[in-house]
């Protein structure tokens, strides 16, 4: 038996997977130095530390497999030699090279959002030049590729220079050793993924430790492998016609009713309050504008003095939540109006395409919808969504040269975006056709620069200098667009896309989702605030009811302002990738894989979670599961596209 794990692929096996083991213990004992502050210094951590632990010895086999498979394949008597031995060093480097790659990784992904590898790395994987060059224009690359090549180079020359390249090469093995231990790594990798899942992993309170119980490394192929949930297979479920009516029942009201009495319809149609206004709407999506930078929410830093002072101007909801972590998220709530569907965001995946959006009622009525990005649009399939759902394409591609002048990875500075706006409002006035805009600002993105001399905060210094000059952008558009004929007749809506961080201590900190929403222009909108819990689902509807306009709508979102919106409870939806929750004034029902459910009292203001029992909470359960259930089959069936032609729901 001794001979056996002293053979030639164990020894290559063992070496393989302990280099494996070391970087990954190395590498969570560096994320918990960085986050230091927010874990939970008690026995939860020494938990973690132990899955973790057992994950990485999980992946460590898969690690050991090419060393074990060139230990067994490659005759003795070639790593007996100079040859092997040098290709056992020159292996020891490119090995090492590559796992402290992978640390260096994990620390900049934790850096920028407080977890270990997840769907956004996988989907950073897909669009390599907008996120290379944010790494680039980010992070000092020269220098940090040239230390990782050098740790590589002095792990492969010190294995060899103490002696470890020549113990491991020294060994033999017999055809049965041969045989038998590939089989053994195989068999062993095959258990591995058939009995392990990360899903196993307890819930822990504080989701940092939980983050650290994670392997980076396991934590991306499962991502990978699970880049879109099926709802009604993993998340509690209702019988369809019973969510779908549920839903409907919740959504239908005196001020929006359902159009028809069909179970199965979840169209409601909405009726104008008065002369219908042929107003203009820009929207303004920014980038990770969280509520907190703002003086609403108690900043006194003064990063955000046109946004304070535009909120006082407008009809401004103060109580706001974003449904997501992702700039598509945002988009998708604002033009769509639906709880967030579980996994990627609809505007991501390949059937998001010719949807029922809420460019359709302005469609319909002759305006000219556009899509305006800083950016190349194809990244996060931006383009092919806004394009079948009825817009002109106007990102950085179909702009002249000279409209930009200054841009990073991401895209056009702020202040190059609202200029192109205005001259595309400027051409669509002189032709007497009204316009509905929706730009996505960038500026508020690592690497968090922009033109010099717009503000008092230097640029390419962290995140709070881009929030004040991307605030000054916004300021800038409003002055600027004062002194056009259009703007009298013209609505802004301006509301951010996410925060700027979702990492939390909580399951889901509600904190991290308080974003800032404004409709303005004085001319055309007394000021007011809106203290309702509310969410960006409703942010349009509101709108359409400021404009008076008669239409019918699939989406989940309320107008505001209409008579009966007082009586009216509030409610947000908030997610991340895997938990989709319904919030409401006191508590909050977050739905999980594997058909999980935890329900909270929850503290608004500080995001605290007070466990409740889902069995007594079963009603704020069921409505929550009616939410999202049916919002996942309403677009699973088809019945989101423009036109659609599907079988009932008792058909199907």
């Amino acid at each position: 038996m001794k001979r056996f794990f002293s053979s030639t692929p164990a020894r290559f096996a063992l070496w393989g997977g302990g280099l494996f083991l070391a970087v990954s213990t190395l590498t969570r004992a560096a994320l918990l130095a960085k986050a230091g502050h927010d874990v939970s210094w008690n026995s939860s951590l020494a938990g973690a530390f132990g899955i973790g632990f057992l994950f990485d010895l999980c992946c460590a086999v898969f690690a050991a497999l090419p060393w074990l498979l060139a230990g067994a394949l490659l005759p003795d008597r070639f790593w007996h030699h100079k040859a092997g031995r040098t290709a056992a060093a020159v292996g020891t480097s490119v090995f090492a090279v590559l796992l402290v790659f992978i640390a260096v990784s994990e620390w900049v992904f934790w850096d920028e959002f407080g977890a270990r590898f997840n769907f956004i790395a996988v989907d950073y994987l897909v669009w390599t030049q907008e996120v290379w060059g944010n790494i680039r224009e980010s992070y000092p690359m020269v220098p940090i590729l040239g230390g990782i090549a050098l740790i590589g180079a002095a792990c492969g020359w010190g294995a060899t220079r103490t002696g470890i390249i020549r113990r491991i090469c020294a060994g033999g093995a017999t055809w049965v050793q041969r045989v038998l231990w590939p089989v053994a790594g195989l068999a062993a990798a095959a258990a591995i993924v058939w009995g392990v899942r990360q899903s196993d992993i307890p819930a822990f309170r504080n989701q940092y430790n939980g983050e650290l119980a994670r392997n980076g490394c396991w934590s991306f192929f499962a991502a990978f492998r699970h880049m879109e949930l099926d709802y009604k297979k993993w998340y509690p479920v209702l019988p369809d016609d019973e969510a779908v009516g549920e839903a409907k029942r919740m959504l239908d009201n005196a001020d929006e009713p359902a159009a028809s009495p069909a179970a199965d319809d979840l169209t409601r149609s909405i009726s104008g309050r008065g002369e219908e206004k042929r107003w203009n709407v820009i929207t303004i999506c920014m980038e990770s504008m969280s509520g907190s930078y703002m003086s609403y929410l108690g900043n006194d830093e003064g990063l955000t003095p046109n946004l304070d002072q535009i909120a006082t101007e407008s009809l401004f909801f103060e109580n706001l939540y974003a449904t997501g972590t992702r700039t598509v998220r945002g988009m998708e709530a604002l033009t769509l109006n639906l709880p967030p569907t579980p996994g990627q965001a609809i505007i991501y995946r390949p059937e998001g395409t010719n949807l029922t959006t809420t460019f359709t009622p302005f469609l319909a009525r002759g305006y000219d919808c556009a899509f305006f990005y800083g950016g190349d649009g194809r990244f996060d399939f931006m383009n092919r969504y806004f394009s079948t759902a009825g817009c002109r394409v106007v990102d950085k591609n179909a702009w002249n040269k000279d409209d930009v002048t200054f841009e990073t990875a991401w895209g056009a500075c702020d202040e190059d975006l609202f200029h192109k706006t205005i001259i595309e409002a400027d051409r669509n006035h002189l032709a007497g056709k009204p316009f509905h805009f929706f730009c996505m600002t960038t500026s508020n993105h690592r690497p968090y620069d922009f033109p010099a001399g717009r503000i008092d905060l230097p640029s390419h210094h962290g995140r709070r200098p881009a929030v004040k000059y991307a605030d000054w952008a916004v300021g800038k558009l409003l002055a600027d667009a004062s002194r056009h004929a259009w703007f009298k007749d013209t609505l802004f809506v301006i509301c951010a896309d996410h925060c700027a961080s979702s990492a939390g201590r909580m399951e889901l900190d509600v904190t991290k989702y308080h974003i800032p929403a404004m409709i303005f222009n004085p001319q055309l909108v007394p000021p007011r605030t809106v203290n309702t819990l509310c969410s960006q689902i409703d942010v349009m509807p509101t709108v359409f009811g400021l404009m008076n306009w008669s239409h019918d709508t699939l989406g989940y979102g309320h107008d505001l302002l209409a008579p009966g919106a007082a009586d009216r409870p509030g409610r947000a939806f908030v997610s991340n990738y895997q938990k989709i929750a319904l919030l409401t004034d006191d508590r909050i029902a977050i739905l999980k894989p594997n058909r999980q459910v935890t329900v909270a009292g929850c503290d608004l203001e500080t995001g605290a979670l007070t466990p409740l029992d889902p069995a007594a909470e079963a009603p704020l359960v069921r409505d929550t599961t009616a939410f999202y259930q049916s919002a996942s089959w309403l677009f699973g069936s088809g019945r989101l596209k423009r036109q659609p032609a599907v079988p009932a729901l008792s058909q199907r």
